[in-house]
């Protein structure tokens, strides 16, 4: 578990999606403690991904900017092909 304290700014997480293979990741938040964005980028180029069977390799992020006060608590959470692998806890106490 870890404890942040957080004073206006934004939480960023980053971690790797490959759908075709079955590698999993997203955050578990409150959605009425915070305004979510999500990105990803592929690890190969568009012409690669059409050149090459399971190019869906991708690095995402996920940008977490609070919407009110309080103690909170966001998980990061891994999975294989639709497994959990692994969960981690965060508490964000926003000031």
């Amino acid at each position: 578990m870890q404890v942040i304290k957080l004073n206006g700014n934004h939480l960023t997480f980053k971690g790797r999606v490959h759908g075709s293979v079955g590698i999993e990741y997203r955050i578990e938040y409150d959605k009425t403690a915070f305004r979510m964005e999500y990105n990803y980028k592929y690890v190969h180029s568009e012409i690669e991904r059409r050149m090459l069977c399971g190019a869906d390799d991708s690095n995402v992020t996920y940008e977490l900017t609070p919407l009110k006060r309080g103690i909170f608590v966001i998980f990061e959470v891994e999975g294989f092909r639709g497994q959990e692998t692994s969960r981690k806890k965060h508490t964000i106490v926003v000031i």
